[in-house]
């Protein structure tokens, strides 16, 4: 692959596979690059036999590369022709870490705005409690405003013997 600054033969171009069928795999480069070399790229895997088509979407930095052959053959050539270095797409992390990082980020974040003086958890007491008035209003005491009463009060509760 050639640097677009220098014209020089550079490393290998560092891709992530991002989807792979049998014909097909999108592959996402590492690091931004120009048109020029993303086009340099796309004739690299062209001229991979078996290759019907390769293409570059420069707004994502992705390349498409469509052919006859399994993907992997195309892939394993392109390696040891030495353009690219394919790598597997990171794991994403599990979606409990997800949820919790996402919680704790609304929490700090709702504890910023407010002083200190409300938390995440403090916060979801009072909007049950705020149910809980709105069905007794209505007249539901047995179900409906008891349940969102008693789920306010067991977060409260955690929240005394945490704090």
């Amino acid at each position: 692959m050639l640097d677009d600054r220098t014209g020089d033969a550079a490393d290998p171009v560092k891709l992530q596979l991002i989807h792979a069928s049998r014909h097909r795999a999108r592959l996402k480069l590492d690091t931004p690059a120009g048109h020029d070399a993303l086009a340099r790229l796309a004739d690299s895997f062209a001229s991979v036999p078996g290759v019907l088509r390769a293409q570059v979407r420069p707004n994502t930095g992705s390349v498409i590369v469509e052919s006859h052959s399994p993907i992997a053959e195309v892939l394993k050539e392109a390696a040891t022709r030495g353009f690219a270095r394919i790598g597997e797409k990171p794991q994403a992390p599990p979606v409990n870490q997800v949820l919790q990082m996402g919680l704790m980020q609304a929490d700090l974040g709702l504890k910023d705005k407010t002083g200190n003086a409300l938390d995440l958890r403090t916060a979801i007491a009072l909007a049950l409690i705020g149910g809980a008035v709105v069905q007794l209003g209505r007249g539901r005491i047995a179900g409906p405003a008891t349940t969102l009463a008693l789920g306010a009060l067991s977060l409260l509760d955690r929240t005394a013997k945490r704090g």
